[in-house]
């Protein structure tokens, strides 16, 4: 009798369960004018960020970071050749990439990097969260400006199909 009893219920089980699979899923409607979101991603990025304005904010550097750091460590993998060595570049200056007519000239190195709508800062002179801001220029022309943050390297990466700059950290005086 038990094993009538558990065997009616595993047949009710499959029973349920299977029709439950033959359900289809109905798709969210979206309101009007709203992108598609096929993969849970909007196509190109979300659209009200496509149309901001870039704000212009002012780099301020203490003077208490200007005193405890001269430059930065920069880690720069030649791609083709898949080796990486690293730089110290002094703050202000610039590096010529070797067997490439690459160039990145360290603009400024704030270590524990800050921004508010206004302006870059760095919270204090600790390396909490190393950043350099970068120009890079390939042939003479810019082709990147932006900062390197050491702590997340994947945050505004530099993108070229031959080099890859990360940012190490800082070097102190």
């Amino acid at each position: 009798m038990l094993k009538k009893i558990v065997a009616v219920l595993v047949m009710l089980v499959l029973a349920v369960s299977f029709g439950a699979c033959k359900k289809k899923e109905e798709k969210p409607v979206m309101p009007a004018g709203h992108p598609g979101m096929e993969g849970g991603v909007p196509p190109a990025g979300m659209p009200e960020t496509q149309n901001m304005p870039k704000v212009e904010r002012k780099v301020v550097v203490s003077k208490e970071v200007t005193a405890k750091w001269k430059a930065v460590k920069l880690a720069v993998t030649n791609k083709a050749a898949k080796t990486t060595k690293e730089y110290t570049v002094n703050i202000g200056s610039e590096l010529a990439i070797p067997d490439s007519k690459i160039r990145v000239k360290v603009l400024n190195y704030l270590p524990d990097f800050k921004m508010s709508d206004k302006e870059f800062y760095s919270a204090s002179d600790k390396p909490n969260q190393p950043a350099a801001q970068v120009l890079v220029t390939e042939n003479g022309k810019e082709i990147w400006a932006n900062w390197l943050f050491a702590l997340q390297p994947t945050v505004h990466p530099f993108q070229h199909e031959n080099i890859g700059i990360v940012l190490m950290g800082g070097v102190s005086k």
